[in-house]
């Protein structure tokens, strides 16, 4: 399995403008699973950072995003897959295999309109479960784990009929040869 150059980050056009970024490059081309989108949600009464897989719809949720959370979105991003992938079940030898795989995280412009569609019906979704937030934690992993239960299409599954996130994150996954234990 050979290393990509970037775990890409695509920031919306809202987001960019919140963080004052310069000018952002579409990334190289890549694999969509190496890619995610990420959005700073408004009206949940806490500052939110949504990121999700631009193949699969697979989907992170942050709450209490602080001034210094916005200054190492990186990290957080990386820190959250980890967190997830561990709740899948995922060993911390998978988890670092898909992390080596997909390289070092870095900014770019989102992947084109089906994966921003799939981050906006994740969003739209999010307004409508249950804020039953993990303590003070900036991870959010029921909340994450309900949006990764809503049937959906995938950017990276064309052609598909509607599928959970989390089952398309497997199979992923597996496509890259990390088999679910």
């Amino acid at each position: 399995m050979g290393g990509v150059e970037a775990l890409q980050l695509g920031l919306t056009i809202p987001l960019q403008k919140f963080l004052k970024t310069p000018k952002l490059a579409y990334g190289e081309p890549t694999d969509l699973f190496f890619c995610w989108e990420l959005y700073k949600v408004l009206g949940l009464g806490r500052s939110t950072l949504i990121a999700v897989n631009a193949s699969n719809r697979y989907a992170l949720v942050f709450a209490g995003m602080k001034a210094a959370s916005w200054k190492r979105l990186e990290e957080i991003i990386t820190e959250g897959i980890t967190h997830a992938l561990a709740l899948e079940g995922y060993t911390p030898h998978q988890i670092e295999t898909y992390l080596a795989a997909a390289g070092k995280p870095e900014f770019t412009k989102t992947h084109g309109r089906k994966p921003v569609a799939g981050l906006n019906r994740a969003v739209d979704l999010l307004c409508w479960i249950p804020k039953w937030l993990d303590g003070d934690q900036l991870f959010q992993p029921s909340m994450s784990k309900d949006l990764n239960k809503d049937l959906c299409h995938a950017a990276g599954f064309e052609g598909r009929d509607y599928e959970y996130p989390w089952e398309l994150f497997r199979e992923d996954m597996a496509r890259i040869g990390i088999e679910h234990t």
